[in-house]
């Protein structure tokens, strides 16, 4: 038996598609310079997006496309790209504040970390519900259970054999290993991340912005940093709630801060970069416009969703511009 994946019919400017996506790369890609750095476990290339500058006052990588459930983080990496690529976004808007800061970034953008997740879950959830994207995120098994999710959990699930499964969800790669757990900081198990890490590592990138997605527009403290690292998140959510308000939208809290903050009791991806490629690891989630809850109102636009985004990118790229990521890095890892 095989699941017909069902498409939701999206606006031109939401570029989520796994062959719509690889075709703009492939083929659109003029001012940046384009890196093949590996194979999914299913065989997707794994590409990333360079744009270099003279004399940058920041290296920095954005992600999209972690967990292929989260569709709107594509497309949103997709509307930097094409911003960088033409001045504009995707709908033809203009983001002048963003762009001129990002005239002073050496950038790059991995539009699609998990192609594998992708291409077995819809191009959009807006407009759906919760429950229909959590069968997504984690599968079915082959007598039509839900793969056990581990969103709130303290045991994660590393791994679930697709062979027992219908198909496996946006959360794993197709091999079955969870693309955002770790079992050891110093590695990873998905092939994927183990690319982009080779990849990253040498580069001297000194911030990353990881883009997820759910109900809610929210960053996360990054808490399994030293600390060096929490004022700089709370000086990110200072900007950005200032952002977010202005455009008559709610930022929530930071999660997980704290007096100190909690480490997280198991590894995220963001264990094994900031350990061995000595930078900061940012995870910000954004709105998938969902229904069936009150705290999902008002629902947003498919623009606005991916316009939080790139809010989200801008305070990002204005804090790394302004130093704040490579003095937190020297105070981190002094030199020896």
């Amino acid at each position: 038996m095989t699941i017909k994946i069902p498409q939701i019919a999206v606006p031109d400017f939401w570029l989520a598609n796994l062959s719509r996506v690889q075709q703009y790369v492939d083929g659109r890609i003029r001012r940046g310079r384009v890196h093949d750095i590996g194979r999914s476990s299913l065989g997707f290339p794994l590409k990333v997006v360079e744009y270099a500058t003279s004399s940058p006052r920041a290296k920095l990588l954005v992600i999209g496309g972690t967990h292929g459930h989260e569709p709107g983080t594509v497309a949103s990496a997709m509307n930097l790209i094409h911003l960088m690529e033409t001045g504009r976004d995707l709908d033809g808007q203009p983001h002048d504040r963003l762009l001129e800061l990002l005239a002073n970034v050496h950038l790059h953008v991995m539009p699609m970390l998990n192609p594998d997740g992708r291409s077995v879950c819809p191009d959009s959830f807006y407009a759906q519900g919760l429950d229909t994207c959590t069968i997504y995120a984690s599968g079915l098994t082959k007598d039509g259970k839900v793969v056990p999710y581990d969103a709130d959990s303290e045991q994660p699930l590393y791994y679930f054999d697709p062979a027992q499964c219908l198909f496996i969800g946006g959360q794993f790669n197709g091999a079955g290993y969870a693309i955002n757990r770790r079992r050891s900081p110093d590695s990873s198990d998905a092939v994927e991340v183990q690319a982009l890490f080779e990849f990253v590592k040498p580069l001297g990138v000194e911030a990353i912005l990881d883009l997820h997605a759910c109900g809610y527009n929210f960053a996360f403290q990054a808490r399994s940093h030293p600390a060096p690292y929490w004022p700089v998140m709370r000086e990110w959510q200072r900007r950005a709630e200032a952002l977010f308000k202005s455009k008559g939208r709610k930022l929530n809290p930071l999660y997980g801060d704290g007096n100190p903050p909690q480490a997280p009791k198991f590894h995220f991806n963001s264990s094994l970069f900031h350990r061995h490629a000595k930078l900061l690891w940012i995870a910000y989630e954004g709105r998938q416009g969902y229904l069936g809850q009150p705290s999902f109102m008002p629902l947003p636009t498919e623009w606005e969703i991916v316009d939080d985004y790139l809010s989200a990118v801008q305070v990002f790229v204005e804090l790394g511009v302004e130093g704040y990521y490579a003095r937190a890095n020297r105070e981190a890892f002094p030199p020896s």
